[in-house]
C-alpha cells in the first residue's frame, strides 16, 4: 500500500485543528471562498527579484487590477489617435507606434523597422515578422510594475495609461493581450485589510477619483481601460506639460503626475470646466499657463501631499521648443483632439 495513505488522517487532523483556531468570521470566509486556481497559486508563489535584476512576469491585460480610479483620457486619446492615423497607411510606416510601444513596455527597446507594418495586424495578433531590438526584460527601467496581492491578484502600480491604451486599441479586442511586467512586491500573504494598509503605507495606491474626491480601496475599478477607469482632465493636462514645465526626476515618486494635477486643479486661472478642450488654441494656451505656473515655483515650495517642486521635477523655465512640437499639426495634442472629436457624442 502507498505510504501516503497513512499520512492522510494525520494531515486531516492537522487541518481540522488549524481551522478550529480561526475566528468564526475568518473560518466562515475561508469556507465560502472558491478554491485557488493553479494560476493564483503560481502568482502567490512568485519570488520578487532585486532592482538590478527584477523578476519579470507575463500577464494578460485582463488580469491587471488598477491602483488608481482614474486616468487622463486625453493621454490615451493621443495614442489611439496616432495608432488609427498610422493604420490608414501602415505599409508606409517603418516602425508603427503601437508596436514600438509594445516593444518598449516589454523591456525590448524599439520595434525593428519593417517588421510590423502589415495592414490589419493587431497588438494581440502581430505580424509574423514582428521583432523588437532586444529580448524581453533587457531594459527593465522601461517596464511597468505590479504587486501580487491576496489570492494572487495582480495590481498594476504604474502604466495605467499605456496598458489601457493597449486594451482599447484595435477596436478594444486586446483584453487577452499578454504583456511583461516587473514584480516589485509580493504581499499575497496578507489579508485584504493588511494589504491595503501596506499599499497605502508604501504609496502604491491613489485613492482619489477624477474629481479629486477620496475613495476607498473597495471603490477602485476591477480592471483597466477606458470603460472601467474614470477621466481626470487635470491628469491629461499634466501629461502635456511633461518636458514643458516639469521633467520627471530619475527616482520619481509614485503617482507624481497626480500631485501636480491636485495642485493645478486649485489654480484659479486653470478651471478646465471653462476651457473648450476641443479648441487646439484654447487647449495649447492652457498647457502654457500650467507650465508657467510650474516654473514659477521655488524648489522648496510645497506642491501637494508634502511633495516639493524639486521632488516633482519642476523646471526653471518653460521649454518652448517642446511646447511647439506638442501643439503643432500631428503633434500629441492634435492627435488627442482629433480622436476625441471622432467619438460619438454623449
Amino acid at each position: 500500500m502507498n505510504r501516503r495513505f497513512f499520512r492522510l488522517p494525520a494531515l486531516l487532523l492537522a487541518l481540522s485543528c488549524q481551522a478550529a483556531l480561526l475566528s468564526p468570521a475568518l473560518a466562515r470566509d475561508a469556507a465560502t471562498l472558491p478554491a485557488l486556481s493553479a494560476r493564483q497559486q503560481a502568482l502567490m508563489a512568485t519570488v520578487v527579484g532585486s532592482a538590478a535584476h527584477p523578476r519579470i512576469l507575463q500577464v494578460s491585460l485582463a488580469e491587471l487590477h488598477p491602483t488608481q480610479p482614474a486616468i487622463g483620457y486625453d493621454q490615451v486619446y493621443y495614442k489611439l489617435g496616432r495608432y488609427a492615423a498610422e493604420e490608414k497607411h501602415i505599409t508606409d510606416i517603418a516602425k508603427p507606434k503601437k508596436f514600438a510601444d509594445l516593444c518598449e513596455a516589454n523591456g525590448q527597446g524599439d520595434v525593428l523597422p519593417g517588421t510590423a507594418n502589415v495592414a490589419g495586424a493587431t497588438l494581440a495578433t502581430p505580424p509574423a515578422g514582428y521583432r523588437c531590438k532586444a529580448a524581453v526584460g533587457s531594459r527593465p527601467d522601461d517596464m511597468k510594475s505590479v504587486v501580487i496581492g491576496p489570492r494572487g491578484s495582480v495590481y498594476l502600480t504604474d502604466g495605467h495609461h499605456t496598458f489601457s491604451t493597449f486594451r482599447d486599441a484595435d477596436g478594444g479586442r486586446n483584453g487577452q493581450l499578454k504583456v511583461w511586467v516587473k514584480v516589485s512586491d509580493n504581499f499575497s500573504a496578507l489579508d485584504d485589510a493588511a494589504f491595503w494598509a501596506r499599499m497605502r503605507q508604501e504609496n502604491k495606491v491613489w485613492l482619489k477619483d477624477g474629481r479629486n474626491q477620496p475613495i476607498t480601496p473597495q471603490q477602485l475599478p476591477s480592471s483597466i481601460g477606458l470603460q472601467a477607469l474614470g477621466d481626470d482632465p487635470y491628469r491629461s493636462l499634466v501629461y502635456f506639460t511633461r518636458g514643458v514645465g516639469y521633467e520627471a526626476p530619475e527616482h520619481a515618486t509614485e503617482f507624481l503626475e497626480f500631485y501636480w494635477a491636485d495642485w493645478l486643479r486649485g489654480k484659479p486661472g486653470l478651471d478646465l470646466a471653462r476651457v473648450n478642450l476641443l479648441d487646439p488654441a484654447a487647449y495649447a494656451n492652457t498647457i502654457l499657463l500650467a507650465a508657467q505656473a510650474m516654473v514659477a515655483l521655488r524648489p522648496g515650495d510645497i506642491v501637494s501631499g508634502g511633495k516639493r517642486a524639486s521632488d516633482l521635477g519642476a523646471r526653471d523655465q518653460v521649454d518652448r521648443e517642446t511646447l511647439d512640437e506638442l501643439t503643432q499639426s500631428q503633434g500629441k495634442l492634435d492627435y488627442a483632439i482629433g480622436y476625441r472629436k471622432s467619438l460619438p457624442r454623449q
